[in-house]
Order: structure tokens, then C-alpha cells, then sequence
């Protein structure tokens, strides 16, 4: 378990509040090129001075929530940053991110209290609350009020080369970001390295970032859903942890470049490299932007098995894949 992808896991960074992972990932790269930021909060690296260029993109924010009212008893309200499964918040244990770290947990109306027909009905998030067990005094002292950001809270675990924590998605990515800038080792080419912001908030770091970096070909590196689990059908699946890199051929933000595609699979073809193609067309990726942009665009994906929620799940062979994927394809495209 490398520490670097250790201390990317455990950094708090719900979209809007990226800075935390600006700042480690700026001195990470500033290590291997240039490095600057722009007004939105998007971080750039760039390694190489070649005539022709890629473009790497990986997202720096995790889903998490928002303060959005604050009772006198201490409960709070609050609204999602980025997609949530309503199904998995009740007792979900959660991190206010204010002048001092404050824990809680979702709670919702006693079972023993609860008619036949509650206990049968799916819970709505604007049915439930955060109890910290302070009051409104309390946490004002502690700058938690209205606009106050909420994370997940989750232990990191490691069991051989499967990991489990939160922020994988796209954690993961960030930290293949890492890996291909120390082992670019030389290149004839220009290879940007972008960390962006609010990806789960509609792709928008990528929207600034695709006017800012003009490159041959881009590529969003991921996160994707891996949902190989007994009782999903096969087709249904759209990928398998420990399967290899994903490639996307198309998902709901974009229709893969075609050319970009087939580099990348003859590229994993000569190098024995493993991949698998997602499906079927879930999610969206910066890619789109990227794309909209004019820059041929595509996607690749390290699988992860129960995105958005506090605890997802990686096979580091995956990483591994990936990294050798877009290092063979930076070298010969």
C-alpha cells in the first residue's frame, strides 16, 4: 500500500472543498514539471516540451453533503454534494468539516416507533437528519452552521491488494496521476497532468480546464462502477473488479473518440496489458467536457466496487494496469 494513495483516502474533500487534495497533490507533482493552478481550482502539471500532447484528467472532489439548517437542539439538515443513494445514509456515520472535526450520524425516526407501512417505505433524504448530540450554540462555536461541508466517515483498510475506504472515486485516479509523472521517466512529448474540481457537481473544473490545455487526445482516468456481485446479471455488470483497466466505448456523457480507442487497445494488445470494456452506458466522466471542448476524448477506469458511499472497494492490480496502460499509450500514440 503505497502512503501516497494512503493519504489521498483519508484527505477530506467533498466538491467545492477540494483544496486539501489541491495542496498535497501540487507538492507531489511539483516534483516531476511545472506546476500551476487556475481561478477555479483545477491544479495542471506538465511534463514534457514535444510538439505533440495528452491530456490526463482525474478528479480531485468525492461526493459528500452540505449544511443546510441548523435546529436549536443541534439536529441538522442538510443537502447532497454530488449523487447519493438515499437507500445507504440511515446510520451512515459522518465528519463536519468545521473549525474542529466534529462526528455525527444520519438518523431517522425509531423503528419502535414506526408504523407497518414507514418500515416498508424507502427513506427520503429530506426525511433524515445529522445528530452530533451538541446544541446550535455548540456547533456555532465550533463554525458549524449553514454551508458547513459533511464527508463520510470511513476507516481505511487494507487486506493484501484489496482496499476498502472512502473517496475512491477518483482517489484512485488522482493517485495513477502520481505514478505516471514518476515514471514518465522521459518523453519527446507534452503530457499534462490535470487535478480537477467538481466533477460531481456536472464535470465543471473539466469545463475550465478543456479551454486551458489544448492537447491531441485526453483521457479521463476513473473511477467506475464494478458490480460483479451474485445475483446481477452479466450484461448488467459493467465491470469486474480485478478485471484490468476499463475502457468506456460510450456512457452518458460522451461516445469514446473512435481512433483514441483502438490506440488504446492495440497499445494493451502488444503490451499484455489487461483491459475490459465497460457496460452497459451508466455515469458520466470529464471526459464529456473535455470532449465538447474539441479535444478527441476517452476514458479510462480503474474498477471499484460501491462508489458513492463511505466505503468502496479496489483491487491495486487494477491501479497497476492503468498506469502501465496510459504510460504504453503516452509512449506510443
Amino acid at each position: 500500500m503505497d502512503e501516497r494513495l494512503a493519504k489521498l483516502l483519508e484527505l477530506d474533500a467533498p466538491s467545492g472543498f477540494e483544496k486539501p487534495v489541491c495542496d498535497f497533490l501540487e507538492k507531489e507533482l511539483s516534483r516531476f514539471g511545472k506546476v500551476w493552478r487556475d481561478a477555479m481550482g483545477n491544479l495542471y502539471a506538465r511534463i514534457g516540451e514535444g510538439e505533440k500532447s495528452v491530456l490526463l484528467a482525474s478528479h480531485m472532489d468525492e461526493v459528500g453533503f452540505m449544511v443546510q439548517h441548523v435546529y436549536p437542539n443541534g439536529f441538522l439538515k442538510f443537502t447532497p454534494l454530488g449523487g447519493w443513494d438515499e437507500r445507504i445514509l440511515p446510520d451512515m456515520e459522518v465528519k463536519l468539516l468545521g473549525r474542529k472535526e466534529v462526528y455525527g450520524v444520519i438518523s431517522t425516526k425509531p423503528p419502535h416507533i414506526t408504523s407497518d407501512v414507514e418500515r416498508n417505505q424507502p427513506i427520503k433524504m429530506d426525511e433524515l437528519f445529522i445528530d452530533t448530540g451538541l446544541n446550535q450554540a455548540e456547533l456555532e462555536s465550533l463554525d458549524i452552521s449553514t454551508g458547513t461541508p459533511i464527508t463520510p466517515s470511513s476507516t481505511l483498510r487494507v487486506n493484501g491488494s484489496i482496499v476498502k475506504a472512502k473517496a475512491l472515486d477518483d482517489r484512485a485516479g488522482c493517485y495513477a496521476l502520481l505514478r505516471v509523472a514518476e515514471e514518465l521517466k522521459s518523453t519527446r512529448k507534452s503530457v499534462y497532468l490535470v487535478a480537477t474540481v467538481q466533477e460531481e457537481l456536472g464535470l465543471r473544473g473539466a469545463r475550465v480546464a478543456a479551454s486551458n490545455v489544448k492537447a491531441n487526445f485526453a483521457l479521463a482516468v476513473e473511477a467506475t462502477v464494478a458490480a460483479d456481485q451474485p445475483g446481477l446479471a452479466e450484461e448488467k455488470r459493467p465491470s469486474t473488479m480485478g478485471g484490468g483497466a476499463v475502457l468506456t466505448a460510450m456512457d452518458r456523457s460522451l461516445v469514446a473518440n473512435q481512433e483514441l480507442l483502438f490506440l488504446l487497445k492495440e497499445v494493451a494488445k502488444k503490451r499484455g496489458i489487461s483491459t475490459q470494456i465497460k457496460k452497459p452506458s451508466y455515469g458520466g466522466t470529464d471526459a464529456g467536457e473535455l470532449q465538447f471542448a474539441g479535444i478527441p476524448s476517452g476514458v479510462v477506469s480503474i474498477p471499484c466496487r460501491y462508489i458513492h458511499s463511505a466505503n468502496s472497494m479496489c483491487n491495486l492490480h487494477d491501479v497497476d494496469q492503468v498506469v502501465k496502460l496510459l504510460l504504453a499509450f503516452i509512449e506510443e500514440f
